[in-house]
């Protein structure tokens, strides 16, 4: 194998980065690790013009034409140079990229209607990253497609700069950080897993500025007042229950590129944990609100990040571990993520911030939304939303028929004053109802 470089040849490689070096070894046909970012046009999509920008788009990110391959210690990322396939938009959300696939390349670009979505495997990029790469699909698009030249996204006109394909957790490593505490086990929704396919979605939308204005009022982000809503909603669930752990903790990523003024188009992010301990008590949503700002405030400290950057690089310096054949590694980092990986939090919320296009292109971009990866049958429902224009979109990933959470999240918005409407259930969406 041969290192890679900035724009890499055929043949050539590179390693995984430290956030997707789990992935290999726990994803499959249900927990795929794949996400997906959408944007809905006001029209319907021209396949011939989309077919030239992914063409085109594919070039300037020559480090996404990659396929995964296994080596003796570790997988790794090879170069193909191919272009991502253009497939309708059909079945299930987020399916798994298969293995076996000699060439297959780890992102895709999928068509619906008035719909454009690609999904990404986790290993190639978070959402930093694919929001970078579908921002520069859709100046191309609507170049092609309508002669725009006044492209709507100029933030990204000169494309990956140097260093876009570092992985800053290692540079960002500290050797000798004291580990972090070991959180106590947290509590997991009860309901049954639905039949297989079970990924389910449904999203809503709100009215961005309202949402804004709520948060404001509250003295928090719209980050720190959704997941409180949902930390709040979920305490209702528990205490109904009553039974299972007493610590509801909602997992939030934040994007460290700015933070570090990074170029970097790999992983980079991290997570905080706001929660509760329902032994104290019924919180009232200002007390979980309080909670949770404290707690984002406190684990997005940079001392913190390192901390958190340290823990997990030094896993993976560990000569000991460097050393075990992948056939013994991969088994046994899939048993200790089953074990210790989810009953680390209760469900998670990712919120990829506002996009806002401009010039001329902006009238034909009605909304964006996030489909977050499948998750664990542990966690069963997980949550993502985005901005674009006067629409928030939140969306619900469920493995359960059971609404519960959802209804609760909604039921919490509205009895706040914020308006909020159904837009997508997938189970009316394949069978074409909607």
């Amino acid at each position: 194998m041969r290192p890679r470089r900035e724009n890499p040849g055929p043949g050539e490689w590179m390693k995984l980065d430290n956030a997707a070096k789990i992935y290999p070894a726990i994803t499959g046909s249900e927990l795929t690790g794949v996400f997906r970012i959408s944007v809905h046009l006001t029209s319907p999509v021209i396949l011939p013009a989309l077919l030239e920008a992914s063409e085109e788009t594919s070039k300037v990110f020559p480090f996404f034409s990659v396929e995964l391959c296994k080596g003796f210690f570790w997988y790794y990322l090879e170069y193909n140079g191919r272009a991502p396939r253009v497939l309708p938009d059909t079945g299930t959300r987020c399916q798994p990229f298969p293995r076996t696939m000699n060439g297959e390349l780890l992102y895709r670009i999928l068509v619906r209607d008035n719909t454009i979505s690609v999904e990404f495997f986790h290993i190639v990029t978070d959402g930093g990253g694919a929001i970078f790469f579908l921002k520069t699909l859709l100046n191309n698009y609507f170049r092609h497609a309508y002669g725009i030249t006044d492209i709507p996204f100029p933030e990204v006109k000169e494309g990956p700069q140097p260093g876009s394909t570092d992985d800053l957790f290692s540079r960002h490593y500290g050797k000798g950080m004291p580990r972090p505490a070991v959180m106590p086990r947290a509590w997991h929704l009860p309901y049954r897993l639905r039949e297989a396919p079970r990924f389910r979605v449904t999203e809503f939308g709100v009215p961005a500025e309202r949402l804004a204005a709520l948060s404001r009022e509250a003295g928090s982000t719209i980050t720190e007042y959704l997941a409180a809503t949902l930390i709040f909603e979920l305490q209702e669930i528990r205490t109904a229950e009553d039974r299972g752990a007493p610590h509801i903790r909602v997992q939030v990523p934040f994007d460290l590129r700015k933070r570090y003024d990074a170029t970097t188009l790999r992983n980079f992010s991290l997570f905080a944990m706001p929660a509760i301990d329902v032994r104290m008590g019924h919180y009232s949503f200002e007390e979980v609100l309080r909670e949770t700002r404290i707690t984002m405030q406190l684990m997005t400290d940079e001392k913190r990040i390192r901390q958190v950057i340290s823990r997990n690089v030094s896993k993976e310096k560990n000569p000991f571990i460097r050393i075990i054949p992948l056939f013994i590694k991969s088994p046994v980092l899939r048993i200790a993520y089953n074990r210790f990986g989810p009953s680390q939090f209760t469900t998670t919320i990712t919120n990829m911030g506002r996009i806002t296009p401009a010039g001329p292109a902006a009238e034909y971009m009605k909304a964006m939304s996030v489909t977050p990866p499948p998750p664990h049958r542990d966690i069963k429902i997980t949550a993502g939303l985005i901005t674009l224009g006067i629409d928030t979109i939140v969306t619900f990933g469920s493995l359960t028929g059971n609404t519960d959470l959802e209804r609760g999240f909604v039921s919490r918005l509205t009895s706040a004053g914020l308006p909020v409407r159904i837009i997508t259930n997938q189970q009316q969406e394949n069978n074409g109802n909607m």
